[in-house]
């Protein structure tokens, strides 16, 4: 399998995989699993743990949006995003949103470098949606085009039921180079996570790497229930913040909308 056959027909690729039984079973909650703390904000419910440990324990949700380590050795807070960590970290996840999301959408981030392996893992009729992020002239760089691809698979639905078209293009500008207070090293844009979240049939999402909360924020903004899991406790810290301040945004805008104007209670 070649990296340009993957990358160009990942539909070709599918129909060579080796049927091979993966080297895993499905976990059951363990009795020695760590502690897992849950925090509630308005429709989010969000937990600090491992997600493998949370989330055979979850009620079913309609889909999932998220953006899991790639193995590419990126350097998180506290994760080993180490490549011989990928394969098992993939063999557990797909079987396990699949079933939380009972067959529903899921959207999933992935890195090119690992497209001679989505074949291995992803349901054969995948597709993939472009996430492009246009850079902005910086540090002596000239302005240029990037994407992510990220995965689909549902069930129910094909691509185009749940978007209505299959890329989005978001403009970094202006670029400060990921700099701000967040402490999640390279975070999606909340504008191109809205879009999934705000387009997608899915009434609940599930992110289990939720890292800074984006997706989170995405929900609250598109009027989804969110369901989140993340084990660093520094970036669990910030998403509730995050969450918090969206939430609280939300309510004050609904409360705005809903209240009457003096001047309708004037001319009564």
């Amino acid at each position: 399998m070649t990296y340009a056959l993957a990358s160009i027909n990942p539909f070709l690729a599918a129909r060579s995989r080796r049927l091979v039984s993966p080297p895993w079973t499905e976990p059951k909650p363990a009795a020695h699993a760590k502690p897992v703390r849950k925090v509630l904000i308005g429709p989010a419910t969000l937990y600090n743990g491992d997600c493998f440990d949370v989330m055979p324990r979850l009620e079913p949700v309609e889909g999932v949006v998220t953006d899991p380590p790639y193995g590419i050795g990126f350097k998180y807070r506290s994760y080993d995003d180490a490549p011989e960590r990928y394969d098992i970290l993939m063999w557990k996840l797909v079987p396990l949103l699949t079933r939380l999301s009972d067959g529903g959408p899921c959207f999933v981030w992935q890195s090119p470098l690992k497209a001679d392996k989505w074949h291995k893992y992803f349901p054969e009729d995948y597709r993939i949606l472009a996430g492009c992020k246009l850079y902005p002239k910086r540090d002596g760089k000239q302005p240029c085009l990037s994407w992510d691809p990220i995965i689909f698979w549902s069930r129910k639905s094909r691509l185009w039921n749940e978007v209505p078209r299959d890329w989005h293009l978001v403009d970094l500008a202006p670029y400060d180079g990921y700099q701000g207070d967040n402490p999640v090293p390279c975070p999606r844009p909340l504008a191109q996570v809205e879009f999934i979240c705000r387009e997608i049939t899915a009434k609940s999402v599930l992110d289990p790497f939720m890292g800074s909360g984006t997706t989170g924020v995405a929900c609250i903004n598109s009027g989804k229930h969110f369901v989140g899991i993340e084990q660093d406790p520094v970036y669990f810290e910030y998403a509730c913040e995050r969450i918090r301040k969206a939430w609280a945004a939300a309510s004050s805008l609904a409360c705005t909308t809903r209240r009457p104007s003096s001047r309708s209670n004037i001319n009564r």
